[in-house]
């Protein structure tokens, strides 16, 4: 079955993603904001140090969602702090009865609110483990990783994800269908919990936070205290995974965090879904997450001075 993909956010992730379908034959159609003229000139172009580079030099390139074909699959790449005020206006012209809207973004509870937004059309939420920056116009440069994990939360055509992880597969990437969205969605979260907030409140990066004992400790007490959170949420993570992670983190190449780099460029931090749905959810449930809440609130004040 040939598919047609939307990719809604031509960012770090959406551009690489998009890019890598369209380079193994997928038809891609991707919708750019500032972008646009340079892309529809030039083409999108990947610099990777995992795979081969990519340059697309024709691209099915859009300025406005309501120029785009309907498509099967909406690839939203947006952060979530669009979610609320444009992601309607950007995902309900690309939309047919069959379509799907799958969510790479960050964060718990998001596939309801999104789901309460387009009633009738299935939604799945997505967790990329990777290290990408958006270095031009239409320009990624890959550092590491890519894979790419996909939970279903209300798609009724059973095989949907299946067809969207084999084209994935194709790529190169590493994709995979999760067992459990809730579990997906708690799993990302114990990194990005501990890393994106502390690498904004201390100003630095992951590398030299677990360079220093005094953060490497606090890290890991971070890490600790979300997998409880998740395991109070039904989210059933092991303890075992906080060395897991912290050695992968250890093994990157120094990177700052996506929530660092809004923060340093004056955009909007994704808290909402990052921080305050996580320690509200696992306080309803019976355990209060008190290092992420103390860490919530310096952001919150971040974010206001």
């Amino acid at each position: 079955m040939i598919m047609k993909y939307a990719i809604v956010g031509t960012g770090a992730i959406g551009g690489l993603y998009g890019a890598m379908l369209a380079n193994a034959g997928e038809e891609v159609h991707f919708l750019l904001n500032s972008d646009y003229a340079i892309v529809k000139e030039e083409g999108l172009h990947v610099i990777s140090e995992v795979f081969s580079n990519i340059h697309l030099d024709k691209v099915n390139a859009y300025q406005h969602a309501a120029d785009m074909p309907v498509c099967d699959v909406i690839l939203v790449c947006l952060k979530t702090t669009s979610n609320e005020s444009v992601l309607p206006s950007l995902v309900q012209p690309l939309l047919h009865d069959g379509s799907v809207i799958i969510l790479i973004q960050n964060g718990l509870g998001v596939e309801a609110d999104v789901a309460a937004q387009f009633p009738g059309t299935g939604v799945a939420g997505a967790t990329a483990l990777i290290s990408v920056n958006k270095v031009g116009p239409g320009q990624m440069h890959h550092l590491d990783y890519g894979d790419l994990e996909i939970g279903n939360f209300n798609i009724e055509d059973a095989g949907m994800i299946d067809r969207v992880v084999a084209a994935f597969d194709r790529t190169g990437l590493i994709a995979k269908k999760a067992e459990d969205l809730n579990t997906l969605r708690w799993r990302k979260l114990v990194w990005n919990i501990t890393f994106n907030g502390m690498c904004v409140v201390l100003n630095t990066t992951a590398d030299k936070l677990l360079a220093d004992r005094a953060t490497y400790n606090l890290s890991k007490e971070i890490m600790h205290e979300v997998i409880l959170g998740a395991n109070a949420c039904g989210a059933l993570l092991p303890e075992a995974m906080v060395y897991d992670m912290l050695q992968f983190t250890i093994a990157m190449r120094p990177y700052a965090p996506s929530m660092k780099l809004d923060y340093d460029a004056g955009r909007p931090m994704e808290l909402r879904y990052i921080y305050e749905n996580p320690v509200a959810m696992a306080k309803a449930a019976g355990y209060y997450m008190s290092k992420v809440d103390m860490l919530l609130q310096q952001l919150l004040f971040l974010s206001k001075y």
